[in-house]
Order: C-alpha cells, then sequence, then structure tokens
C-alpha cells in the first residue's frame, strides 16, 4: 500500500514537473525568438543603414552637384554675349570682306568706261580728222576753180563790160554761190591786203612802193585759203620794200 502511494504520488509529481518544464521550455522558446526577432531588427536596421549610406555616397559622387540658379543664369547670360560678340565680328569681318570686292569692282567698272569714253573719243576724234582730211583734200581740187573766176572777172575787156553785164552777173553768182558752199566747210580767205605774214603770204616780189608801207602788201597775185584755222595755201603777194 505504502508502495502503491508512493507510486501514485511520483505519479502525481511527473506531470506537474512535465508542466513546469514545459512552461520553462515554452518560455524559453519565446524568450528565443524575441531575441531572435531582436537581433533580425537590429540586422536589418544596421543593413538598412548601410544601404542607405552607399546609395547617398553613390548619388553624391556620380550627380554633379547641383549650382545656384542664379550663378547658372549669369553663365548663360555670359555665353550667349559671347556668342554674339563672336558673331558680330564675324559679320564684321565678311562686311569688310564685302566692301572691299565691291570697291575692286566698282574701280574696275570706272576704269571699263573710262577706257570706254576714251575708245570713242578716239575714234570719234579720227573719224573727224578723216572728214576734214577728205574735205580739204576736196576744197583744194576746188580751188583753181575759184582762181579761174577771180582771173576772168579781172580780165574782162572794158568794152565788153557793158555787153556783157548781165551774162558776167550770172557768172559772179555761180562763184558766190560756189564759195559759200566751201565756207559752210570751214573754208575763209586770207586778207588780200595789210602787214606781210609769213605764216599766210608767199611773197614773190620785193619792191619798192610810194603808196604801201614797206613790209606791207601791194598786191595778191593768187588768193590764199584756211581751212578751220589751217592754211591750205598761202597767198601769194608783191611786198612794198
Amino acid at each position: 500500500m505504502t508502495e502503491r502511494r508512493e507510486s501514485e504520488t511520483k505519479t502525481t509529481e511527473m506531470p506537474e514537473q512535465n508542466k513546469d518544464n514545459e512552461q520553462t521550455m515554452a518560455t524559453g522558446m519565446n524568450n528565443g525568438e524575441a531575441s531572435n526577432d531582436a537581433n533580425n531588427d537590429s540586422v536589418n536596421n544596421s543593413v538598412n543603414d548601410s544601404v542607405n549610406e552607399t546609395a547617398a555616397s553613390v548619388q553624391a559622387e556620380g550627380e554633379p552637384t547641383a549650382e545656384p540658379e542664379g550663378e547658372v543664369e549669369g553663365q548663360a547670360e555670359e555665353e550667349s554675349v559671347e556668342q554674339l560678340k563672336e558673331r558680330l565680328a564675324q559679320l564684321e569681318a565678311e562686311l569688310t570682306e564685302e566692301r572691299a570686292k565691291y570697291q575692286q569692282l566698282w574701280d574696275q567698272m570706272q576704269r571699263m568706261a573710262a577706257e570706254f569714253q576714251n575708245t570713242r573719243k578716239r575714234q570719234e576724234q579720227l573719224l573727224q580728222a578723216n572728214i576734214e582730211r577728205a574735205t580739204e583734200a576736196l576744197i583744194l581740187k576746188l580751188l583753181p576753180v575759184l582762181d579761174d573766176f577771180e582771173m576772168a572777172f579781172q580780165n574782162i575787156p572794158e568794152e565788153q563790160q557793158a555787153e556783157a553785164e548781165a551774162w558776167l552777173a550770172g557768172f559772179r553768182q555761180i562763184y558766190r554761190k560756189l564759195v559759200a558752199i566751201l565756207e559752210e566747210e570751214g573754208l575763209r580767205a586770207i586778207e588780200r591786203e595789210g602787214e606781210f605774214n609769213p605764216e599766210l603770204h608767199q611773197a614773190i616780189s620785193h619792191e619798192p612802193s610810194e603808196e604801201v608801207e614797206s613790209g606791207h602788201i601791194i598786191e595778191t597775185v593768187r588768193t590764199g585759203y584756211e581751212h578751220k584755222e589751217r592754211v591750205l595755201r598761202p597767198a601769194l603777194v608783191r611786198v612794198a620794200q
């Protein structure tokens, strides 16, 4: 009986001990889990802090440092002004070059215009000279005709002048028309009287004269002519000594 009671007592104590053990194990497990959770939180926090620090460091190294807005605007304005100055200098250089080209072309055009004008004037002068030479050649051929008219009028017999007056008047009219035509072309008769001029007169004799002053023309034997102030033929004269 005593053994049975002891056995029951042991049996009764064992469940209680088991309960205590279970409670102790549960408490230990709970404490272990709590400790593990705390450790995990600490590790996670450390990792997160490390990651954040690394990300901040990478961002600080990889990205450019932000500049103040005023400095950026000032730099942009300075760059814009420098670009405008460079463009202005380039345009001024181009303008100078174009002005030089324009001046060169203008000078070339002026020279060409002057050369053209000089060429035209030379051509006109040459043409006029040719015309004058041709006119002079024709007049020289007609001068003997004038001489014949003058000679005929000077040698008309006095006894026939009255009878042939109408006929002579007709010939004088023809003579005057011929002289008028030649005068329109620039012909002019050299003075038949006055002082002897070796540039206009050719002396065929020097004679003493009581009526004419020495060195003056006594008589014009053949009329001399000028064409536009150029002597075509000097007058043949007798000069008083």
